[in-house]
Protein backbone atom coordinates (compact mmCIF):
# COMPACT_ATOMS: atom_id res chain seq x y z
CA UNK A 1 0.00 0.00 0.00
CA UNK A 2 1.06 3.59 -0.56
CA UNK A 3 -0.49 5.17 2.52
CA UNK A 4 -2.13 3.84 5.68
CA UNK A 5 -3.81 6.14 8.18
CA UNK A 6 -4.18 5.58 11.92
CA UNK A 7 -6.23 7.75 14.27
CA UNK A 8 -4.74 7.44 17.74
CA UNK A 9 -1.01 7.32 18.41
CA UNK A 10 -1.08 5.72 21.82
CA UNK A 11 0.33 2.32 22.71
CA UNK A 12 -1.67 0.17 20.29
CA UNK A 13 -1.83 2.76 17.52
CA UNK A 14 1.96 3.02 17.63
CA UNK A 15 2.31 -0.77 17.53
CA UNK A 16 0.04 -0.94 14.47
CA UNK A 17 2.09 1.81 12.84
CA UNK A 18 5.22 -0.27 13.37
CA UNK A 19 3.53 -3.35 11.89
CA UNK A 20 2.06 -1.66 8.85
CA UNK A 21 5.19 0.37 8.08
CA UNK A 22 6.52 -2.94 6.72
CA UNK A 23 3.77 -3.18 4.08
CA UNK A 24 3.17 0.47 3.23
CA UNK A 25 5.22 3.31 1.78
CA UNK A 26 3.82 5.72 4.40
CA UNK A 27 1.94 5.43 7.68
CA UNK A 28 0.32 8.66 8.85
CA UNK A 29 -0.74 8.72 12.49
CA UNK A 30 -3.10 11.44 13.71
CA UNK A 31 -2.47 12.18 17.38
CA UNK A 32 -3.41 15.16 19.56
CA UNK A 33 -0.63 14.83 22.14
CA UNK A 34 2.12 17.20 20.99
CA UNK A 35 4.71 15.47 23.16
CA UNK A 36 4.11 12.18 21.36
CA UNK A 37 4.23 13.87 17.93
CA UNK A 38 7.57 15.52 18.71
CA UNK A 39 9.03 12.37 20.23
CA UNK A 40 8.24 10.23 17.17
CA UNK A 41 9.10 12.73 14.46
CA UNK A 42 12.39 13.81 16.06
CA UNK A 43 13.59 10.67 17.83
CA UNK A 44 11.69 7.85 16.03
CA UNK A 45 10.28 6.67 19.36
CA UNK A 46 6.97 7.11 21.20
CA UNK A 47 8.62 7.71 24.56
CA UNK A 48 5.24 8.43 26.18
CA UNK A 49 3.17 5.37 25.23
CA UNK A 50 5.57 2.74 23.88
CA UNK A 51 9.17 3.53 24.87
CA UNK A 52 12.05 1.46 23.61
CA UNK A 53 10.61 0.78 20.14
CA UNK A 54 12.44 2.43 17.25
CA UNK A 55 9.97 3.36 14.52
CA UNK A 56 10.57 3.40 10.78
CA UNK A 57 11.23 6.65 8.93
CA UNK A 58 8.07 6.14 6.86
CA UNK A 59 5.92 6.69 9.98
CA UNK A 60 4.77 10.29 10.40
CA UNK A 61 2.85 11.68 13.38
CA UNK A 62 0.68 14.79 13.00
CA UNK A 63 -2.27 16.58 14.59
CA UNK A 64 -3.70 17.42 11.14
CA UNK A 65 -6.34 14.90 10.06
CA UNK A 66 -6.57 16.35 6.53
CA UNK A 67 -3.62 14.15 5.62
CA UNK A 68 -5.88 11.12 5.95
CA UNK A 69 -7.90 12.05 2.88
CA UNK A 70 -5.76 10.05 0.46
CA UNK A 71 -5.08 7.11 2.81
CA UNK A 72 -6.03 3.73 1.32
CA UNK A 73 -7.33 2.54 4.70
CA UNK A 74 -7.81 4.14 8.13
CA UNK A 75 -7.55 2.45 11.52
CA UNK A 76 -9.38 3.90 14.53
CA UNK A 77 -7.15 3.01 17.49
CA UNK A 78 -8.53 5.18 20.29
CA UNK A 79 -10.24 4.48 23.63
CA UNK A 80 -13.99 3.99 23.26
CA UNK A 81 -14.76 7.37 24.82
CA UNK A 82 -12.93 9.10 21.93
CA UNK A 83 -14.36 6.97 19.13
CA UNK A 84 -17.03 9.40 17.97
CA UNK A 85 -14.53 12.26 17.67
CA UNK A 86 -12.11 9.91 15.87
CA UNK A 87 -14.76 9.34 13.21
CA UNK A 88 -14.68 13.06 12.44
CA UNK A 89 -11.11 12.62 11.17
CA UNK A 90 -12.33 10.49 8.25
CA UNK A 91 -12.73 12.83 5.26
CA UNK A 92 -13.13 10.39 2.35
CA UNK A 93 -16.20 8.14 2.24
CA UNK A 94 -14.43 5.73 -0.13
CA UNK A 95 -11.77 4.84 2.43
CA UNK A 96 -12.32 1.58 4.36
CA UNK A 97 -12.33 2.17 8.13
CA UNK A 98 -11.06 -0.42 10.59
CA UNK A 99 -12.27 -0.31 14.19
CA UNK A 100 -9.65 -1.37 16.76
CA UNK A 101 -11.34 -0.07 19.94
CA UNK A 102 -12.62 -2.67 22.44
CA UNK A 103 -15.85 -2.14 24.36
CA UNK A 104 -19.46 -1.07 23.87
CA UNK A 105 -21.39 2.10 23.17
CA UNK A 106 -22.86 2.16 26.67
CA UNK A 107 -24.93 5.30 26.09
CA UNK A 108 -26.96 3.58 23.38
CA UNK A 109 -26.51 -0.04 24.57
CA UNK A 110 -24.98 -1.27 21.30
CA UNK A 111 -21.80 -2.44 19.60
CA UNK A 112 -19.10 0.05 18.68
CA UNK A 113 -19.46 -0.81 15.00
CA UNK A 114 -23.05 0.43 15.20
CA UNK A 115 -21.77 3.78 16.46
CA UNK A 116 -19.15 4.03 13.68
CA UNK A 117 -21.63 3.03 10.96
CA UNK A 118 -24.01 5.70 12.24
CA UNK A 119 -21.27 8.32 11.98
CA UNK A 120 -19.72 7.26 8.67
CA UNK A 121 -20.93 6.00 5.26
CA UNK A 122 -17.65 4.09 4.78
CA UNK A 123 -17.18 0.33 4.72
CA UNK A 124 -16.44 -0.59 8.34
CA UNK A 125 -14.29 -3.50 9.52
CA UNK A 126 -13.20 -4.79 12.94
CA UNK A 127 -9.65 -5.81 13.89
CA UNK A 128 -9.12 -7.92 16.99
CA UNK A 129 -6.90 -10.70 18.24
CA UNK A 130 -4.04 -11.74 20.53
CA UNK A 131 -1.54 -8.93 20.01
CA UNK A 132 0.18 -7.27 22.95
CA UNK A 133 1.39 -3.93 21.63
CA UNK A 134 4.99 -4.27 22.78
CA UNK A 135 5.30 -7.68 21.13
CA UNK A 136 3.88 -6.86 17.71
CA UNK A 137 5.85 -3.60 17.63
CA UNK A 138 9.01 -5.71 18.02
CA UNK A 139 7.89 -7.81 15.03
CA UNK A 140 7.29 -10.94 17.10
CA UNK A 141 4.90 -13.43 15.41
CA UNK A 142 1.17 -12.72 15.86
CA UNK A 143 -2.11 -13.37 14.09
CA UNK A 144 -5.36 -11.42 14.40
CA UNK A 145 -8.78 -11.49 12.75
CA UNK A 146 -10.30 -8.88 10.46
CA UNK A 147 -14.09 -9.01 10.23
CA UNK A 148 -16.41 -7.21 7.87
CA UNK A 149 -19.79 -7.40 6.19
CA UNK A 150 -18.06 -7.04 2.82
CA UNK A 151 -16.15 -10.31 3.06
CA UNK A 152 -14.51 -9.99 -0.36
CA UNK A 153 -13.03 -6.65 0.66
CA UNK A 154 -12.06 -8.17 4.01
CA UNK A 155 -10.03 -10.84 2.21
CA UNK A 156 -8.39 -8.22 0.00
CA UNK A 157 -7.39 -6.01 2.94
CA UNK A 158 -6.09 -8.97 4.96
CA UNK A 159 -3.87 -10.04 2.08
CA UNK A 160 -2.43 -6.56 1.56
CA UNK A 161 -1.75 -5.90 5.25
CA UNK A 162 -0.32 -9.26 6.27
CA UNK A 163 3.46 -9.46 6.66
CA UNK A 164 5.79 -12.30 7.59
CA UNK A 165 5.19 -11.99 11.34
CA UNK A 166 1.83 -10.17 11.50
CA UNK A 167 -0.97 -12.09 9.83
CA UNK A 168 -4.59 -11.04 9.33
CA UNK A 169 -7.28 -13.72 9.07
CA UNK A 170 -10.50 -12.59 7.30
CA UNK A 171 -13.79 -13.63 8.90
CA UNK A 172 -17.40 -12.60 8.34
CA UNK A 173 -18.67 -12.11 11.90
CA UNK A 174 -18.22 -8.54 13.13
CA UNK A 175 -20.58 -9.09 16.04
CA UNK A 176 -18.91 -12.13 17.55
CA UNK A 177 -15.43 -10.68 17.14
CA UNK A 178 -16.45 -7.48 18.92
CA UNK A 179 -18.16 -9.34 21.76
CA UNK A 180 -15.02 -11.43 22.27
CA UNK A 181 -12.77 -8.36 22.13
CA UNK A 182 -14.81 -6.46 24.69
CA UNK A 183 -15.81 -9.21 27.11
CA UNK A 184 -12.41 -10.92 27.26
CA UNK A 185 -11.32 -7.85 29.23
CA UNK A 186 -14.16 -8.42 31.69
CA UNK A 187 -13.37 -12.12 31.98
CA UNK A 188 -9.70 -11.27 32.57
CA UNK A 189 -10.66 -9.28 35.67
CA UNK A 190 -12.25 -12.43 37.08
CA UNK A 191 -9.15 -14.44 36.15
CA UNK A 192 -7.02 -11.87 37.95
CA UNK A 193 -9.05 -12.40 41.09
CA UNK A 194 -8.49 -16.16 40.91
CA UNK A 195 -4.77 -15.59 40.38
CA UNK A 196 -4.59 -13.21 43.32
CA UNK A 197 -6.29 -15.76 45.56
CA UNK A 198 -3.90 -18.52 44.42
CA UNK A 199 -6.71 -20.86 43.37
CA UNK A 200 -4.55 -22.67 40.83
CA UNK A 201 -4.53 -23.36 37.11
CA UNK A 202 -7.31 -25.98 37.24
CA UNK A 203 -9.77 -23.46 38.65
CA UNK A 204 -8.60 -20.86 36.15
CA UNK A 205 -9.14 -23.25 33.23
CA UNK A 206 -12.66 -24.08 34.35
CA UNK A 207 -13.50 -20.43 34.91
CA UNK A 208 -12.15 -19.40 31.51
CA UNK A 209 -14.02 -22.14 29.62
CA UNK A 210 -17.32 -21.41 31.36
CA UNK A 211 -16.77 -17.72 30.68
CA UNK A 212 -16.21 -18.42 26.98
CA UNK A 213 -19.43 -20.44 26.91
CA UNK A 214 -21.32 -17.48 28.34
CA UNK A 215 -19.56 -15.11 25.94
CA UNK A 216 -20.67 -17.26 23.02
CA UNK A 217 -24.23 -17.17 24.31
CA UNK A 218 -24.07 -13.37 24.52
CA UNK A 219 -22.72 -13.08 20.98
CA UNK A 220 -25.47 -15.32 19.60
CA UNK A 221 -28.12 -13.28 21.40
CA UNK A 222 -26.83 -10.21 19.53
CA UNK A 223 -26.69 -11.94 16.16
CA UNK A 224 -23.14 -13.29 16.22
CA UNK A 225 -21.89 -16.78 15.41
CA UNK A 226 -20.69 -19.44 17.84
CA UNK A 227 -17.93 -20.63 15.49
CA UNK A 228 -16.20 -17.27 15.78
CA UNK A 229 -15.07 -18.31 19.24
CA UNK A 230 -12.82 -20.95 17.72
CA UNK A 231 -10.99 -18.32 15.66
CA UNK A 232 -7.63 -16.89 16.69
CA UNK A 233 -9.07 -13.36 16.84
CA UNK A 234 -11.54 -14.40 19.52
CA UNK A 235 -10.27 -17.49 21.33
CA UNK A 236 -6.62 -16.52 21.05
CA UNK A 237 -7.33 -13.05 22.40
CA UNK A 238 -9.29 -14.45 25.33
CA UNK A 239 -6.50 -16.88 26.25
CA UNK A 240 -3.82 -14.19 26.04
CA UNK A 241 -5.70 -11.58 28.05
CA UNK A 242 -6.86 -14.03 30.71
CA UNK A 243 -3.52 -15.71 31.36
CA UNK A 244 -0.95 -12.94 31.66
CA UNK A 245 -0.44 -10.11 34.13
CA UNK A 246 0.73 -8.02 31.15
CA UNK A 247 -3.03 -7.64 30.77
CA UNK A 248 -4.14 -4.49 32.58
CA UNK A 249 -7.50 -6.12 33.23
CA UNK A 250 -6.02 -9.20 34.87
CA UNK A 251 -3.79 -6.93 36.95
CA UNK A 252 -6.86 -5.03 38.12
CA UNK A 253 -8.53 -8.30 39.13
CA UNK A 254 -5.48 -9.26 41.18
CA UNK A 255 -5.66 -5.81 42.78
CA UNK A 256 -9.24 -6.56 43.87
CA UNK A 257 -8.17 -9.95 45.25
CA UNK A 258 -5.44 -8.25 47.26
CA UNK A 259 -8.04 -6.06 48.99
CA UNK A 260 -8.17 -3.14 46.59
CA UNK A 261 -11.25 -1.50 45.11
CA UNK A 262 -12.26 0.46 42.06
CA UNK A 263 -12.35 3.65 44.12
CA UNK A 264 -8.63 3.51 44.90
CA UNK A 265 -7.36 1.95 41.66
CA UNK A 266 -4.75 4.23 40.07
CA UNK A 267 -3.20 1.80 37.61
CA UNK A 268 -3.37 1.81 33.82
CA UNK A 269 -6.74 1.95 32.09
CA UNK A 270 -8.47 -1.43 32.33
CA UNK A 271 -11.10 -1.49 29.58
CA UNK A 272 -13.03 -4.30 31.23
CA UNK A 273 -14.13 -1.97 34.02
CA UNK A 274 -16.24 -0.04 31.53
CA UNK A 275 -17.21 -2.95 29.28
CA UNK A 276 -18.70 -4.68 32.33
CA UNK A 277 -21.38 -1.97 32.47
CA UNK A 278 -22.93 -3.60 29.40
CA UNK A 279 -23.70 -6.78 31.38
CA UNK A 280 -26.85 -5.58 33.21
CA UNK A 281 -28.43 -4.72 29.85
CA UNK A 282 -28.22 -8.29 28.55
CA UNK A 283 -31.40 -10.25 28.01
CA UNK A 284 -29.70 -13.63 28.34
CA UNK A 285 -28.72 -15.18 31.68
CA UNK A 286 -24.95 -15.24 32.29
CA UNK A 287 -23.87 -15.94 35.87
CA UNK A 288 -20.12 -15.46 35.61
CA UNK A 289 -20.28 -12.10 33.86
CA UNK A 290 -23.00 -10.85 36.19
CA UNK A 291 -20.84 -11.74 39.18
CA UNK A 292 -17.76 -10.05 37.70
CA UNK A 293 -19.81 -6.89 37.19
CA UNK A 294 -21.06 -7.07 40.77
CA UNK A 295 -17.61 -7.55 42.31
CA UNK A 296 -16.11 -4.69 40.26
CA UNK A 297 -18.81 -2.29 41.42
CA UNK A 298 -18.78 -3.57 45.03
CA UNK A 299 -22.23 -5.10 45.03
CA UNK A 300 -20.63 -8.31 46.34
CA UNK A 301 -17.29 -9.05 48.02
CA UNK A 302 -14.44 -11.01 46.44
CA UNK A 303 -15.22 -13.96 48.72
CA UNK A 304 -18.88 -13.87 47.71
CA UNK A 305 -17.81 -13.73 44.07
CA UNK A 306 -15.63 -16.82 44.40
CA UNK A 307 -18.27 -18.74 46.30
CA UNK A 308 -20.94 -17.97 43.70
CA UNK A 309 -18.92 -18.82 40.56
CA UNK A 310 -17.67 -22.12 41.96
CA UNK A 311 -20.82 -23.33 43.66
Amino acid sequence: MKKIGIVGGGCYGTALAACFSRVSEEVLVVEKNSQIITSVNQNRENSVSLPGIILGKNIVYTNDDNGLYDAEIIFLAVPTSFLKSACECVKNSATPVVLCSKGFDLENERLLSDLVEEQLPNDVFVLSGPSFAAEIAKNLPAKVSLAGKNFGKCVEISTKLSSKNFKLEPIGDMIGLQVAGALKNVLAIGCGILHGKNLGQSAAARFMVEGIQEMTQIAESLGGRAETFSKVGALGDIILTCSSLQSRNMSFGKFLADGGSLKIWNGALAEGIFAAKFIPNLRCSVKIFQKIYQVIYEQITVDEFLESVFE
